[in-house]
Order: C-alpha cells, then sequence, then structure tokens
C-alpha cells in the first residue's frame, strides 16, 4: 500500500491510497464519515487481481475541506479532475453510500472513464423515490451529524462510544476505524473528517439520482448486503430497473461489506469484473 497525496487544478488537496498491480484498475469510494483505508482488507483479499485506488473524498481523511455543496456532482467533479490528474483512461468504480451517488453521476456524466459500477451495500431508496417521508429522514440524518460527538478524551473513549453508534460492526471495524480516521488532538482524540461537510454530503441524499441512472451504459452491480435493512431483495430489484444494464448480487453481510465481509465482497467485485 502507497500513503499519496496529490493537488487537482481546482486547488483541491486529495490524499488517497494506492495498491498497485497489473490488473484493471480498480478505484474504491469511502460512505459518508468513511476513509479511503476502510477498503484495505477488501484489495486483500482481491489477490492483485486489480490496480487498486482508494481516496480520501473531500471533507474526509487527510483530503482538503474547501467551501462548496458536497453534492454528488461536486464529488463526481473532484473524481474526473483526479483521474486527469493521475492519468486514469478508464477503471472499474466501486462505491458505498457517498460512494455510490459518486460512482452514478461520474459513469453518467463521464462514460469513458468508466468500465462499470458497483454500488456496495446498494444504493438509498431516497435517491431513486425521494418522497417527503424519505426526505424528512435525509434531513434527520443529516441533523443528528452535526450533533454528534467527534471528539474524545482517548481512543479507548472513542472505541467505547462506537459501540453504542455502530452496534451492527464488528469490534475489529470499529478499532480500525479509531486507528485510521482519528486523529491526536490535545486533551484526546478527534474524527479526521468535517461533520459540517459530511452532513451537507448527506442532506444530497435525498436528490433524485434517476437522470444519472437513466444516461448509464456501463454495467452496474448493486451488491446488496442479504441481511441488511436499508435496501431489501425486492426494493433492489425495483431500482436495478432505473439502469439499462443493472442486476443485484447479494453478498452475506449487512451494509458496510468491505468492513463486515471483506472476502465475501471482493468475491462478488471479481465475479461482476469478470461478466462485463
Amino acid at each position: 500500500m502507497e500513503d499519496k497525496n496529490v493537488t487537482l487544478s481546482n486547488g483541491l488537496k486529495v490524499h488517497y491510497y494506492e495498491w498497485p498491480a497489473s490488473g484493471p484498475k480498480l478505484v474504491f469510494l469511502h460512505p459518508s464519515s468513511g476513509y479511503g483505508r476502510m477498503w484495505e482488507w477488501t484489495v486483500d483479499r482481491l489477490g492483485g487481481r486489480f490496480h487498486v485506488l482508494a481516496l480520501d473524498q473531500r471533507g474526509h481523511g487527510d483530503s482538503g475541506r474547501p467551501d462548496g455543496d458536497y453534492s454528488a456532482e461536486e464529488y463526481a467533479n473532484d473524481l474526473y479532475l483526479f483521474f486527469r490528474q493521475i492519468g486514469i483512461e478508464g477503471a472499474v468504480i466501486a462505491g458505498q453510500s457517498l460512494g455510490g451517488r459518486v460512482g452514478m453521476v461520474f459513469a453518467a456524466t463521464w462514460p469513458q472513464h468508466v468500465q462499470a459500477l458497483g454500488l456496495v451495500g446498494g444504493p438509498h431508496a431516497s435517491n431513486f423515490f425521494p418522497t417527503r417521508e424519505a426526505t424528512i429522514s435525509v434531513l434527520g440524518s443529516a441533523q443528528r451529524m452535526l450533533e454528534s460527538k467527534t471528539e474524545f478524551p482517548s481512543r479507548e473513549a472513542a472505541l467505547e462510544a462506537l459501540r453504542t453508534t455502530r452496534p451492527r460492526d464488528r469490534e475489529e471495524a470499529r478499532r480500525h476505524r479509531v486507528e485510521h480516521n482519528m486523529v491526536a488532538i490535545p486533551g484526546g482524540v478527534a474524527y479526521k473528517y468535517d461533520k459540517v461537510r459530511v452532513a451537507m454530503g448527506l442532506a444530497h441524499m435525498a436528490d433524485d439520482l434517476r437522470k444519472y441512472a437513466a444516461k448509464t451504459e456501463c454495467p452496474v452491480a448493486i451488491l446488496r448486503g442479504d441481511s441488511g435493512a436499508e435496501l431489501g431483495a425486492d426494493l433492489a430489484k425495483d431500482i436495478s430497473t432505473c439502469w439499462k444494464n443493472a442486476f443485484v448480487i447479494d453478498v452475506e453481510g449487512d451494509y458496510a461489506l468491505q468492513m463486515e465481509n471483506p472476502a465475501g465482497l471482493a468475491q462478488a467485485l471479481v465475479s461482476f469484473a469478470a461478466q462485463t
């Protein structure tokens, strides 16, 4: 794993991780409040089949936190500039939640750069059926992020808090978050993400992304956690019809498959890529 930084033509500093290999390029995009290194267990199980890059997206990790609207469109433009800066002609893109929204917009807007798109955990129903009730839920999520605690007196205190806020995570995953998504500050530790920027991004979970799905030409896989409450099997099938060439792959797990079942996710990605 190589730890790198690049400054894009829009002035954004992007921190990213790279695992060079001779295979096709695979770009991982993390969810809201996530970080690029959260994909490393999945990369380990890909066995060098892909040349992998995993970004800290704007507002997250060690990347910049500029002013902006933090919409999927703005994030996708960052990704396009990243592709140009690094010299990536084409890649498979796999993203969860926020990362999936970015991938959806990117695949529709710059189709020449996307070989296939994987939506880890599946897309949010609120981006396809933005009902009044769904919008209320989305805005509630954004408000909870604004009110969330991001500083703790110690790593152990942060870990204890995660046991409450992320009860579905394995303990190993919680420890990974503390180790790689927090930074030492005077008097303790703090999350690396900017919760105000993250909340802005969460509010865009109510944006209707069906127009981007309709324009997408590449194959799309909805990599659904088979026990996930966020996206049931029937709803996943309904949403898949928004694309011209999309199908659902069930992976054992709940939602954050890269942390819960990296081996299963890696196997699903290899199988998907082989069909494209």
